[in-house]
């Protein structure tokens, strides 16, 4: 799931407009990383080899989840293949159309994951966390990547970066707002609390992800803006690289109470 909406949340924000005075390298770069995570995270599923064709004939969620990613992964080698054959500009229709076939796919994991019980704000609030998360690894894994092109580039103009990181920041403050509302509203009293106080097992990943997951990224993003805004791109770059760690961590601790039905994130 992380590497999948990694690669969703990538793939929409290449389409950023600020990006294209990076040139046409850093496309093809990050075509093929995004195009590479997302056929990790599928292949990382616990599914025998003899049931993948059976996936795409069932017409049950994970079978949904599953042709759209199928989808997304045949448009995004597509973009990928026409970069790589020198075309002159890369394709903004194809991200977007890659990045449609993607949410879907991520919406429908999220109804997949929730119990059938469950209210609609519970059902918002992880489809909303999921997109959240997705632009959130996305925006870092291009920061990280982009603040190598100074390098070797001094003269690059500091908006696509910049540009980055702020949204990097901003992401990072809605996605700790979204999960501990759904923390505090949404989730069992009596099962926080014992998670709080370490008396169960999901205490353990709970705090993971409070600290390491949402109060490091908390503390680093601004720190990156900061850096960022005195063009101190190496700095800048090395911070990314703590603060993406961080929030990898977290989210994969997050996706853990989804399989124990607890509405931790």
């Amino acid at each position: 799931m992380v590497f999948g909406q990694l690669a969703v949340g990538g793939v929409f924000l290449l389409s950023l407009p600020s990006l294209e005075t990076v040139g046409l390298g850093f496309y093809r770069t990050n075509g093929l990383v995004f195009l590479l995570t997302v056929i990790l995270g599928v292949s990382l599923f616990p599914i025998e080899w003899s049931e993948w064709s059976l996936l795409f004939l069932k017409l049950d969620l994970i079978g949904f989840i599953f042709i759209f990613f199928a989808a997304f992964i045949v448009v995004l080698f597509i973009y990928n293949l026409r970069l790589w054959f020198h075309h002159p500009h890369h394709s903004k229709n194809l991200l977007l159309f890659a990045t449609g076939l993607g949410i879907v796919g991520i919406l429908t994991s999220a109804f997949y994951y929730l119990p059938e019980d469950s209210g609609a704000a519970r059902m918002v609030s992880l489809s909303v966390y999921f997109l959240v998360s997705a632009l959130l690894l996305g925006a870092g894994v291009l920061s990280m990547l982009l603040g190598h092109s100074y390098l070797t580039r001094p003269g690059l103009s500091i908006v696509p970066l910049r540009n980055l990181v702020n949204i990097f920041m901003i992401l990072v403050f809605i996605e700790a707002g979204i999960a501990l509302f759904s923390m505090i509203l949404l989730s069992p009293g009596q099962r926080l609390v014992d998670a709080l106080l370490l008396r169960n097992f999901e205490g353990l990943y709970l705090w993971i992800r409070l600290l390491i997951g949402m109060l490091g990224p908390l503390i680093l993003a601004p720190m990156i803006v900061l850096t960022v805004k005195d063009r101190a791109t190496m700095s800048a770059t090395g911070l990314l690289y703590v603060a993406m760690m961080m929030v990898i961590i977290g989210e994969i601790c997050s996706r853990f109470f989804l399989l124990v039905d607890v509405h931790f994130l």
